[in-house]
């Protein structure tokens, strides 16, 4: 009988071995460290935060903080393409590792995801329009027979039912889609970030309304893990603080938001890159990410 103790509790010792190995207790980070593999969803559609360059290639702001987050933890990552309004349900799912994306902090995510105390960029929704239209105010768009574009499971969208309940609204899968439908009259507005505004003054000549004020909703850019994630989320936190502290932040919004290099560097066809681009690259350590630099360490599915 003293035997069988022994030998069962020597079985309950191993049981409870394996268990502990199994589940690491850093949560999402200790898997990706195990499996030096960090996958993370995006959609890329969205010029400068994330979109295909000429190339075809991933490309953008948050694909340069995605590289930078596989950098510091160094393991590979591994970037998966999909439309926004598959983003949170990819997470959830565990199609995601972790989302690092242009995704504003809602209270209507927050009773999904875990986002991050941390944020990595400030803008707010606003309308844009053809530029003839440009002085009109975005409170005019609030009636009956107005329709105005949103890409569906964005900001905009709750930007749209607040602000809008008597216009039409129209959900597109892509920011593009929704373009096409102002320029070619099928909508009067788009709702979008401030943040694109640049790209789509340039390509389309829009204009975002400005009275009675530019922001028709102000809001952050965060990261976001699965609930319960607490030490993903805390090391995410920790990215984030550290980035900022660094300069390496600022490195990044100087190149892709203030400065207009990247769309050379990454919208025309060419055989190489700005100098800014290569010192930005030698700042972040992200050499191994890029295709400009031959990288092996990211991959797009």
């Amino acid at each position: 009988m003293r035997k069988l103790i022994i030998w069962a509790g020597a079985l309950l010792m191993a049981a409870t071995t394996v268990v502990s190995a199994a589940d690491d207790p850093r949560g999402t980070i200790g898997e990706i460290l195990k499996a030096k593999k960090i996958v993370i969803m995006n959609d890329l559609s969205a010029a400068p935060w994330q979109f295909r360059d000429a190339n075809g290639n991933p490309a953008g702001f948050s694909v340069d903080l995605d590289r930078l987050i596989a950098a510091k933890l160094d393991v590979d990552l591994e970037m998966r393409n999909v439309e926004w309004a598959g983003l949170i349900p990819g997470l959830l799912s565990r199609k995601s590792d972790i989302l690092a994306t242009s995704m504003s902090t809602t209270f209507k995510r927050a009773q999904q995801i875990l986002f991050t105390t941390g944020s990595w960029y400030s803008t707010g929704v606003v309308a844009i329009v053809k530029a003839e239209d440009k002085d009109k105010s975005w409170e005019e768009l609030n009636q009956p027979g107005k329709r105005i574009a949103v890409k569906a499971g964005t900001n905009a969208v709750d930007a749209a039912k607040q602000f809008f309940p008597q216009a039409d609204v129209q959900s597109y899968p892509n920011d593009v889609d929704t373009y096409q439908a102002l320029k070619t009259g099928r909508v009067d507005a788009s709702l979008n970030d401030l943040a694109v505004l640049g790209v789509v003054k340039a390509e389309y000549d829009f204009e975002a309304l400005s009275e009675p004020r530019q922001l028709i909703t102000a809001d952050t850019w965060g990261f976001a893990v699965r609930p319960g994630d607490i030490y993903t989320w805390q090391y995410l936190n920790f990215f984030l603080a550290k980035i900022q502290e660094s300069g390496e932040l600022d490195a990044l919004k100087k190149y892709w938001v203030d400065g207009e290099t990247w769309k050379k560097d990454f919208l025309e066809k060419n055989s190489g890159v700005s100098e800014d681009r290569k010192k930005l690259v030698e700042l972040l350590g992200i050499g191994a990410y890029v295709p400009e630099n031959n990288g092996t360490r990211h991959t797009l599915q």
